[in-house]
């Protein structure tokens, strides 16, 4: 079975699909994938726009004009859920959370708050607790095939070379989800580089904790992935070579070169470039599915 065919009437979830990965991923899998049978997008209201209307934003942007000349039509896959990551339940209609149990096959976790200066109530709320929503609707999922988890490799910054193996937490998921609902969010600032300790900050924090969600979770009950990309870049062939939506990690760097601006930085001569492109990420994380499906 090919991968194209693999997907064939697939009903697909993705949460941050308005983000940078999530745009890209959405658009590989309904040009590469044309016989999907609907991908469920989990969009929030945001600036008085409806999921709807932010939507027909993402859509419209340059990064889906191949697809529209190659199959216009794959727009109307799309359908947006309103939800919120950040709320219990996502935030979900009785009726919304229904139907993602009854169709959905496939799930790509990817919604984050990638702030590195978020308050620790605000990141762990988002980033861990939002995972545990998540994967609570995947364990009720009536068709599951697989849960695809998008973490980051720098959940684990607090050592020198990491493998693919789940580390020690650094505290209990549970009882800090607990921490973030109940106690003041003043104690918690105070205690955070405490709590935090030895990670630099709350986003790789939240986000080491969310893969010991899905692990304690999952385990035994679903075919689960976490995958950990490094920082992502702008893509590397398609649909646009170099496309990018945003300046966030090396983005301002490259630009500054590209225009000249930059002439010389300063580094360690046998530093390596932890960067992958987006579009070999979406790849990957489409590749993982259909590998681990059929393993």
């Amino acid at each position: 079975m090919s991968v194209g065919d693999f997907f064939n009437g697939k009903y697909i979830l993705i949460t941050g699909g308005s983000g940078f990965i999530g745009k890209v991923l959405i658009e590989k899998l309904l040009r590469s994938c044309g016989g999907i049978e609907k991908i469920y997008v989990l969009l929030r209201k945001k600036k008085d726009k409806t999921p709807e209307e932010r939507l027909q934003v993402i859509t419209d942007y340059q990064l889906f004009d191949t697809l529209k000349n190659i199959n216009p039509e794959a727009i109307k896959k799309l359908v947006p859920i309103c939800g919120d990551i950040a709320k219990p339940k996502l935030g979900l209609t009785e009726e919304d959370t229904q139907t993602l149990i009854e169709n959905v096959d496939i799930i790509y976790h990817g919604a984050a708050s990638i702030r590195f200066d978020d308050h620790l109530t605000d990141s762990i709320l988002l980033n861990t607790r939002g995972t545990k929503e998540v994967v609570d609707i995947a364990l009720q999922a009536r068709k599951l095939v697989t849960f695809v988890h998008i973490s980051t490799s720098y959940c684990n910054c607090d050592r020198f070379e990491i493998e693919e193996k789940l580390y020690p937490a650094h505290a209990d998921w549970k009882s800090t989800i607990t921490l973030a609902e109940q106690v003041d969010p003043h104690i918690l600032s105070i205690l955070s580089p405490k709590y935090i300790y030895p990670l630099p900050n709350t986003y790789t924090f939240a986000k080491s904790l969310s893969e010991h969600v899905v692990n304690d979770l999952c385990k035994g009950k679903l075919l689960a992935t976490i995958v950990r990309p490094s920082i992502v870049v702008p893509s590397l062939d398609e649909p646009i070579p170099g496309w990018i939506e945003n300046f966030n990690g090396p983005v301002g760097l490259l630009c500054g070169g590209g225009k000249g601006i930059l002439k010389t930085p300063y580094g360690e001569e046998n530093s390596t470039f932890d960067w992958i492109p987006v579009d070999i990420l979406t790849k990957l994380l489409i590749l993982i599915t259909y590998e681990k499906a059929l393993s």
